[in-house]
């Protein structure tokens, strides 16, 4: 209920959860298209910090992004039952579309700093999944995991360098001890000695313990998400049909007294 309430506060709301079947895919369906926009804004920020676009591609660019925020916009506001509270709950999008509107970039160049308004939807995109991570590491206490591990790595990697003597000082060791811990192993620092090796052998299957820790929080997080929006369709399903009942209830009673009318004006 937090997260959510954050994201209609910083105008990332998205499609309300109680919203039509149809408008709540769709609002899914979009999720990946703007992950390549948030992605494409950052780099165009770093293409365009560094003189490295021209005017026109800028500009055919800037339209390119304008143009996707106005279809998902439009689109997803059709889709919605109640239409105000979800350009209520997507306010931002409202702010850049009108603000970052490319021609106002052709009319001045003061007007070109209206393009740092596209980076405030890299915040709100980037706190919502920044949220979503740490929901997961709620998960069977993996939060608390992940910080004795990091403490234990950095212990790791003070140690070895007291045990190896290709390691010199605890910063490396503790570089040493996270590459490895990850398996990546770059080899830039390596342990000569065999009580390294095989300490660095621990190290190696502790990692794999914690990546295989990780993938399963995450594969029950993302389960548990997909039951979740299971139990929400079966819900609406049933109030539908309870709605049902009660109309047929309704309609009963109404056959009911129809027929005592015309019983009494037989009689």
């Amino acid at each position: 209920m937090q997260r959510h309430t954050i994201d209609v506060f910083m105008g990332f709301g998205g499609v309300h959860p109680a919203e039509r079947e149809r408008a709540v895919r769709w609002g899914g369906y979009l999720e990946a298209p703007m992950l390549v926009i948030a992605l494409w804004i950052l780099l165009d920020w770093y293409l365009i910090t560094n003189d490295m676009l021209d005017a026109r591609s800028r500009l055919k660019l800037d339209w390119v992004v304008w143009g996707f925020f106005l279809l998902e916009t439009c689109a997803l506001t059709l889709l919605t039952q109640d239409k105000i509270r979800h350009l209520t709950r997507n306010w931002a999008n409202i702010a850049i579309i009108v603000l970052a509107f490319p021609p106002l970039f052709e009319v001045n160049e003061k007007f070109g700093i209206l393009r740092l308004i596209r980076l405030a939807f890299l915040l709100g995109f980037f706190s919502h999944n920044f949220r979503i991570v740490m929901n997961v590491l709620r998960q069977n206490h993996l939060g608390k995991t992940l910080v004795v591990s990091a403490i234990l790595i950095t212990g790791a990697g003070i140690l070895i360098a007291g045990i190896d003597p290709a390691i010199k000082s605890p910063v490396d060791g503790i570089w040493w001890a996270w590459v490895t811990v990850t398996t990546v192993g770059y080899g830039d620092v390596v342990p000569a000695s065999v009580a390294g090796r095989v300490f660095a052998s621990l190290l190696i299957l502790m990692g794999i313990c914690l990546v295989s820790l990780i993938t399963a929080n995450v594969s029950a997080y993302l389960l548990y998400r997909s039951s979740q929006k299971e139990i929400r369709y079966e819900q609406r399903e049933l109030r539908k049909l309870l709605e049902m009942e009660d109309r047929m209830v309704e309609l009963e009673k109404k056959v009911d007294t129809i027929l005592e009318v015309l019983q009494k004006n037989k009689n």
